[in-house]
Order: structure tokens, then sequence, then C-alpha cells
């Protein structure tokens, strides 16, 4: 092969390397040893913000963003000749566009790093989210777990052996006490980035609690390496504190589950961990937490079915009260459950197992029971309103029910307020509409729970026909300091006149609230300050000779 043969063969198959290279990255970078930009090609205007020319002499840690720095930077300084990362997550400072860094170090090239910046994979690693915990750098819980999935999903298809590291840092609060607030966050600042820099792709660690925390990485993962370098750092920061760290390990393989039961066998095994506080966590791998889960999940839905079934919980009543005239206005009628048990967490994990419908209804009936009392004993009846989840307005076979549930009786009708909840939850908007008109035309009053300033609010607000709508009770806890809580009640209280539609303001606490309530014009209010839950509602007997036809107070409404 002559010289000239020589170099064209040679330049073709640093073309044909070039085209295979552009093929697979959007910006194709050069660093020297110490770092330093000395080669760029590709959409570096695009993606950085940064000509390419003027790329050349910049350190490449310079232009990204800042959360990124410490982790790229350690990945470089890590690599050997012949090493080549797993691609990391980064984003750009000025652009703030998330890329994904793959990068190699080939042998005889001065200890030169060659760096594929690319957009495409940004969503399997879902690199910079919006939703990171504030003190460590690190996504949310949620974030996590979808970014998990994602990994397994993708491990899944390449053969490639993940796990999921799960840690404790116990004595974290302790340590807390002996530390100023600067140091806290320098110390929790830096355990986050120790988690990124270990993690697969450089950003696959979450905060999952106060103390707790996970993190997706190679099955080369040194944990106990990890463990004594955050315990050492702690020593550093506070010399006095007693931190500890526990780790255990959980193979991310679906083996013969499903890409759905391997989801929630994942979701399982995290929440598990992050609520366990005294058994020793001890799940190894998924297929073990799936069976943990079905089995614990069947057993809780079993029981929980068997008390609404029987009614073995007991209503509570928190007044409503008119802020014009300070009078009781309704009664929210809400759940209590024997040995404690968070009413909260027993309606979510209801509506998540598709039984909220037998809970909805039992609350149905029990207020039925509790106005037939009153009748009985020929009392003035109080209004009532019961909550109905989203879901339950979903199913035929539960309107249905409630309907006939109330269909003998036009006085307790009349006394029945139903509080739809998990709006988000409700697909068909129209169909929905229609349900509680029927609803509305029975006599029984309709309100939205947990209304607030973004757009499906005023969406809900445009698509049903409702008489009440509840305030999301953020809104009123930070009514005094914060000028943009007060404009939004005070838009959505004009809105909600021009509508007919009462407002109801949820945990109002103080005297100052209710001041400002007041001159925003909300109606109604509910909180602390009016009266905490009651086993029991005090009302009068009903004057004799006098047919009662009781309206809410406040105003009028019609529609046409």
């Amino acid at each position: 092969m002559t010289t000239d043969s020589k170099i064209d063969h040679l330049r073709s198959e640093k073309e044909r390397f070039v085209a295979f290279s552009f093929a697979a990255a959007d910006l194709l970078i050069e660093l020297d040893a110490d770092g330093v930009i000395c080669f760029a090609s590709g959409a570096a205007k695009g993606l950085t913000g940064i000509a390419t020319a003027e790329l050349k002499g910049k350190k490449f840690v310079d232009i990204l963003d800042e959360q990124d720095k410490n982790v790229i930077q350690h990945v470089l300084k890590s690599m050997k000749e012949g090493d080549r990362i797993t691609p990391v997550a980064a984003r750009m400072e000025k652009t703030k566009i998330s890329t994904v860094v793959g990068a190699c170090k080939l042998p005889r090239t001065h200890g030169h790093f060659f760096l594929a910046v690319n957009v495409s994979g940004v969503s399997a690693v879902r690199s910079m989210t919006e939703y990171r915990d504030g003190e460590t750098g690190l996504l949310d819980r949620g974030d996590f777990l979808e970014l998990a999935d994602s990994q397994m999903a993708l491990a899944g298809e390449t053969g490639q052996k993940v796990e999921l590291t799960l840690l404790k840092l116990n004595g974290l609060s302790g340590m807390q006490d002996s530390i100023d607030e600067k140091q806290m966050e320098a110390f929790l600042g830096q355990v986050g980035t120790m988690l990124r820099r270990y993690s697969l792709g450089g950003d696959t660690a979450g905060r999952l609690d106060d103390d707790k925390y996970g993190v997706v990485h190679s099955s080369s993962f040194d944990g106990k390496a990890l463990e004594d370098k955050i315990s050492s750092l702690a020593q550093k920061v506070a010399p006095d504190s007693d931190i500890s760290v526990q780790s255990n390990s959980v193979a991310l393989e679906k083996g013969q589950l499903s890409g759905t039961d391997a989801t929630q066998a994942l979701m399982y095994v995290i929440n598990r961990f992050v609520h366990n506080e005294t058994e020793k966590f001890n799940i190894e791998s998924l297929n073990e937490g799936m069976e943990n889960r079905l089995e614990t999940t069947m057993n809780r839905m079993l029981a929980l079915k068997s008390v609404f079934q029987n009614y073995k919980f007991k209503l509570v009543y928190q007044p409503i009260v008119a802020i014009g005239d300070q009078e009781v206005h309704h009664y929210e009628a809400l759940s209590r459950f024997k040995d404690g048990e968070s009413p909260y967490e027993t309606v979510v994990f209801a509506e998540e197992t598709g039984i909220i419908q037998d809970l909805d209804l039992a609350v149905a009936k029990k207020a039925k029971e509790k106005l037939q009392e009153f009748q009985k004993r020929g009392d003035i009846l109080p209004k009532l309103a019961i909550n109905v989840s989203g879901l339950s307005l979903e199913s035929d076979r539960f309107i249905d029910s409630l309907l006939a549930l109330y269909a003998d009786d036009s006085e307790i009708r009349e006394h029945i307020n139903l509080e739809i909840t998990e709006t988000a939850r409700v697909g068909d908007l129209e169909r929905a509409e229609r349900i509680l008109q029927t609803i509305r035309s029975s006599k029984m009053e309709i309100s939205l729970d947990d209304v607030g300033a973004g757009s499906s609010s005023f969406q809900y607000i445009r698509a049903l026909t409702v008489d009440y709508i509840k305030i999301d009770g953020t809104y009123i806890k930070e009514v005094l300091t914060n000028k943009k809580d007060a404009a939004i009640l005070k838009s959505m209280s004009r809105l909600c006149q021009e509508l007919h539609i009462g407002t109801i303001a949820e945990m109002v606490e103080t005297k100052e609230q209710l001041h400002v309530l007041t001159v925003l014009g909300i109606n109604y209010g509910q909180g602390w300050y009016f009266g905490k839950p009651q086993d029991d509602i005090e009302t009068k007997r009903k004057p004799r000779g006098i047919s009662l036809n009781m309206k809410r107070k406040g105003f009028a409404t019609t529609w046409t």
C-alpha cells in the first residue's frame, strides 16, 4: 500500500469513527489531562450556550451546573487509562439543558478525556428534576422511585447487573443538635455529592426520608466503603456525634415478575424501608419483596374491607362556620379507626387498592343513621358533609348504591353534602357533571375539596356545577405573610361570588387569619379556631307547628 493510500485509509477510518460518534452523540469534546477543553464539535452553542471556538480553553466543569460539578470532577479524576464510564447526568450552567455525558480515557493519549454529550438519553436517566431535596441535591422519593424503575427496566434489556442500596444514617438528629445550621447544610450537601458519585450515571441517588437514602449502582459497588466514608465525614464535621450507617442491598432483577409487578415490588421495598423503624430490614430481592408485598397488601385489604362492611369505625364531626355571624353552617363527618390507624393512610391505601368505594358507602350509611337519630328525637337536623373520592365517582355501582341509600328520605337528602376529594382522579369530567347534577337534583349538595391556584382547579370549577369549594389549607396558613396567596384567595372569592358558589377556608387557626378571610370575602371557615372534631353534635328540638325548610345561610343559590 502506497503512502497516499495509507493516508486515505487513515482519513477514511477517522471520518468513519467521527460519523459513528456523532450517530451516538450531540456534542463531542476532548479534554486535556487538566480537564480543559481542547477540542469540541457538534451542537455546542445549542447545548452549552457557548460557541465552539469559545469553548476551547475553558474547564469542562465550569460550563456545568453547580450541583453537577463535584460529581463530574470526581468521575473524571477516578478514571484510569482504558476506562470507559457509564453515562453520567449533568446540566449545563447557561442553558439549563439536561444532558448525559459519556467518557473514555484512551491509552497513549497523554491523559486526555474523550466525552460524548447527549440529550437523547436524558429520558432514561431523568437527570435534572425540579423536585430535588434542597439540602442534599438528591432526587426526592417519588422521582427516585421512578428513576430506579427505569434503570431496572433498562438493565433487564441490556443484561446489566444493577442493585439498589438503601442507607440509614443513625444519629442524624443528634448531630443536627450539636452543630450549627451552616455546618449541617455543608455535611448534607457532601453526603448528597458522595452518594451521586457512587450512583449509576451519577444521578441515581435519592433522599427517601430525613435520615434515609437510596442509591442505584452496578453490582461492583462497595457498600461498606461508602458506609465508612460517610461515617468518617460525620466525624470530621462533628467529632462528638454518634453517627453510624446501616445499609442493605437489593438486586434490581425482575426475574419472572411482569413489569408492573416489578414496579409494585420496588415501591413496596422502598416504602417498607422508609416506614420501618423497629424490625431489621432484610429484603434481598424483588421476588421476596413482591411476595411480602402481596401478602401484606392482601391481609390489610381483607381486614379493611371487613372494617368498612361491618362499620367498625366511628365518625367525628368538625364544625364549618359562617364567617359573617360565626354560626355553625354544617359539619364535616370524618372517619376514625381503632388502634390509632391513620385516617389519611387508610384512605390512601383504600384508593390505591380499589376499596375506597366500600369506605365511602359505609360513611354515607353511618351519616344517614346519625341524621335518623336526630329525626327520632324530634331534633333539628344538622347538615353533614361526607367525603366521596373521585375514584368512587367513576363507579356506576357506587353512584347507584348511594342514590338508593338516600332515596327513601328527602329530609335527610337535604342535609347531606357530598365533598368530592381527589378530583384529579376523575377521568371523564362531562360524565362526572351529569352524575353530580343527578345528585343535586335529589336535593343533596356538592362541594369540591382542596381547590388551589393551579389551572386544574379552574378547569374543575368550569366543568363541574357545585355548591361549595373548599380552599386548600396551605393557602390559609400563609395568608398573613404571603401576599401572593392573599391575592389568589381574593380572586378565587370573587370568581365564586360571580358563580354563586360558597367558599370554605380550611385550617383556620387564628383570629388574625379569620380577619383576613373576612376582608377577602370568604364565606365559611373550618379549623381549630372554630372547633376540633367532636364525637357528637349538639342540636335543638324542632319547634312545634313550624314547617322547616332549612336553607344555607349567607346567600341564595340558583342554577339555571
